[in-house]
């Protein structure tokens, strides 16, 4: 005797936000003259996890001991008592409130990054019954977003990048090297829901730039305790290329990137973690040179 098991819930997105009732229903398939099972229970975990990069492995296991995963959200729900479930197919509906566990600690969006991954996972288990029972399991994740209370006012960035302000670069500039360039950014404060747009104009160079792109940079701090220290980690989310070739002066480039749905996420700050986000303007000339404008972000939703 044994049987399949199947999630299968009421919204085909699986996105839901807060105070929202998640509904679904388990399928299962019994086959050989039906199933004798311990029970089967609706378990819910919603959870901060963290973990370190490997340049930062002697530091972490220093502490690794008072890196807990955060919880958020915990449901448990018998929804059928131990029995036998009959040859073919058995439909179990389920629902549960989407609440954070305590109130002192919200939901958070659910966010799947490189260090820091906020996830919420619905779990199903069929528990085995008598010496040659087989127990079933199965897990599916679900999206929740939290909406904020009031949109912040936009602030536009505007300014002028050139050989002698270039705060970030790479390389050395070559022997003459001179240029500008202005760049403005619509808002900086930014809905996640909506596009970061804005645009760039080359005034003048005296070496061909190759590229423009603009980088979307996740930081992810991680604090053990307020005693230990801090590890900070930045890394791309992605990249997007506005310009290349030997590109024109005088001409507004336009700056277009939608934000990643998962792979973004509204500021967050909690007890042990930090989740922030920046944007790079990278200008790359030819001769290996490239310089770097970074804004912070203020992710909302």
């Amino acid at each position: 005797m044994g049987g399949d098991l199947e999630i299968k819930l009421s919204r085909y997105n699986r996105v839901y936000q807060q105070g929202d009732m998640v509904q679904g229903e388990v399928t299962i398939v019994s086959r050989g003259g039906g199933m004798t099972h311990g029970g089967v229970v609706l378990k819910v975990d919603g959870a901060v996890s963290m973990s370190l990069s490997t340049n930062s492995v002697g530091l972490f296991e220093a502490f690794s001991s008072n890196i807990k995963p955060a919880s958020l959200m915990i449901v448990s729900v018998e929804l059928l008592k131990p029995g036998k479930l009959g040859d073919g197919v058995s439909t179990i509906p389920f629902s549960f409130p989407l609440q954070p566990t305590t109130p002192t600690r919200p939901l958070l969006d659910t966010y799947h990054g490189v260090y820091i991954c906020i996830q919420y996972t619905l779990t199903i288990d069929v528990a085995k019954s008598g010496l040659f029972g087989q127990p079933l399991h199965e897990s599916t994740e679900f999206i929740v977003e939290v909406p904020g209370k009031k949109a912040p006012a936009p602030t536009p960035q505007a300014i002028t990048i050139n050989n002698l302000n270039a705060k970030k670069s790479k390389g050395k500039l070559l022997d003459g090297q001179q240029f500008c360039v202005t760049a403005h950014i619509d808002t900086t404060t930014l809905s996640i829901t909506k596009p970061l747009t804005g645009h760039v104009v080359v005034e003048s160079t005296t070496h061909p730039i190759k590229s423009i792109s603009t980088q979307l940079v996740r930081v992810e701090t991680i604090t053990a305790t307020t005693e230990n220290p801090t590890v900070r980690e930045a890394s791309e989310v992605q990249s997007i290329q506005a310009a290349s070739g030997c590109v024109s002066t005088n001409v507004e480039i336009p700056l277009h990137m939608v934000l990643p749905r998962l792979f973004c996420a509204p500021g967050a700050t909690f007890q042990t973690f930090q989740l922030e986000f920046e944007l790079n303007l990278v200008l790359e000339f030819e001769g290996g040179y490239t310089a770097v404008q970074n804004w912070p972000l203020k992710v909302f939703r």
